[in-house]
């Protein structure tokens, strides 16, 4: 009995051994496609190859992921910059590791969590004061945490302007994980309050053990020092609000350009007209810059395929701008002799093509060559329009001389001077 065939969409017919595709136990009669199955393995000596549709490589062995799938991947890994995993700072000790120099700290009360006090302007909320309040969140395994920030009456008086408003502070402060409680217009110096310290039964205050000056001392911490309740915390070297408007000031132009181009106007920034179209010019001059310094490259090549297009087409010597000597008679023969080597080198940086052997072939040496003695020969033409410009600057001033004294001997004149002498002798003015 003949085997089964199955009807294609295409119309045609084929034998139900060739079709592997379908799986047996979709099939009406099993044992056939089995023994189908086997037929091909056998003749074969190995499976069937799968469809076309789930083979992952193509016939030169080569991958189907492309040179951005690769880069995707790349980026997904590694980070867009290749910065990832190298963006992370150590972690902070914990605060209290240490006594104040001089003093002694007390040991924690048990059985409650440890209540410690934070105070502070916490002006543009920054990594410094996020890593102090880490370092008072983790000074005892239960610790809750104060906060307190100070208003905008008090901190201009004694610190001067700040960027943010005594609300703005605040809620920066709110939003830190390690916060528990925020204490808005806090005392400035806390000791001269001991009925804030009673009511927020505050059991340590943490700070640094860099002493604090203020009008009233050298050292706004030394009461609470004294008592055995302050906790040391280390600051974050280079990171401070001072630092951060330090290198806004040092960086001033740039931090006003930026803001330019974003759309703010300068009656914003409070910038005069005049500064503003000064940085407009350097922003655009440094746009230029930076434009030629991405597209050099490419813009030479496409520069030099123009050239030697255009040069082609005039009818001149291949790959070559340079006239021949009927057309340039006053050419010199030592322009005429330029090597090619020294027209190249000239000419390095516009990436003239090579041949396969590493050396720069006959048609890139007689371009180089040409493109020289064409920027010769232009500098030649304008020395030499220069001097004739030169010479006649100088020769129109006998020329203006001649012409007043063509003016001056007239008939009109000498007739006059004629008449003036007569006079002059007593004569009478007769014809």
């Amino acid at each position: 009995m003949p085997p089964k065939r199955k009807r294609t969409p295409n119309g045609s017919s084929t034998d139900l051994t060739l079709d592997t595709t379908r799986s047996p136990l979709n099939d009406a009669s099993g044992d056939d496609a089995r023994e189908s199955t086997s037929q091909n393995e056998d003749s074969s000596g190995s499976k069937s190859p799968e469809p076309a549709a789930k083979r992952s490589r193509p016939a030169n062995g080569r991958a189907d992921s492309t040179d951005s799938d690769l880069d995707v991947e790349e980026a997904l890994e590694h980070g867009e910059g290749g910065e990832r995993g190298k963006m992370r700072m150590e972690e902070p000790p914990r605060a209290g590791l240490v006594d104040p120099k001089g003093y002694h700290t007390n040991p924690p009360p048990e059985g409650r969590p440890v209540r410690v006090y934070a105070d502070g302007v916490f002006d543009l909320f920054h990594l410094g004061h996020m890593r102090q309040l880490q370092q008072a969140k983790q000074a005892f395994p239960d610790v809750y945490l104060i906060v307190g920030v100070t208003g905008d009456k008090e901190t201009h008086r004694r610190k001067g302007l700040t960027v943010l408003s005594g609300k703005e502070r605040a809620e920066s402060v709110r939003h830190c994980k390690w916060v528990d409680e925020v204490v808005e217009d806090c005392p400035w110096i806390i000791t001269d309050t001991p009925e804030f310290i009673e009511k927020y039964q505050i059991d340590y205050v943490a700070h640094d053990d860099i002493p604090y000056g203020a009008d009233e001392g050298d050292d706004i911490y030394s009461p609470i020092k004294e008592q055995g309740k302050f906790l040391v915390t280390q600051r974050t070297e280079g990171v401070s609000t001072t630092g951060i408007i330090s290198k806004i000031i040092r960086d001033y132009d740039q931090y006003i350009t930026r803001q330019l181009k974003r759309g703010t106007s300068r009656q914003e920034l409070n910038v005069s007209w005049l500064k503003k179209n000064e940085l407009d010019i350097k922003r655009t001059v440094a746009e230029l810059r930076d434009n030629i310094r991405t597209n050099w490259t490419t813009t030479g090549q496409e520069l030099g395929k123009e050239l030697r297009q255009m040069w082609q087409a005039n009818g001149s010597r291949p790959a070559s701008p340079a006239r021949s000597s009927r057309d340039e008679p006053n050419l010199s023969p030592r322009l005429s002799n330029v090597p090619s080597a020294s027209a190249v080198a000239h000419l390095s940086h516009l990436d003239i093509p090579k041949s396969p052997t590493g050396t720069p072939s006959t048609n890139s040496s007689d371009f180089a060559a040409g493109y020289s003695l064409g920027l010769i020969g232009g500098v030649r033409s304008w020395m030499a329009r220069s001097r004739r410009t030169l010479n006649d600057t100088r020769q129109s001033s006998p020329e203006s001389g001649d012409e007043d004294s063509s003016r001056a001997t007239s008939p009109k004149d000498m007739e006059r001077g004629r008449r003036s002498s007569r006079l002059a002798n007593g004569g009478a003015d007769t014809e």
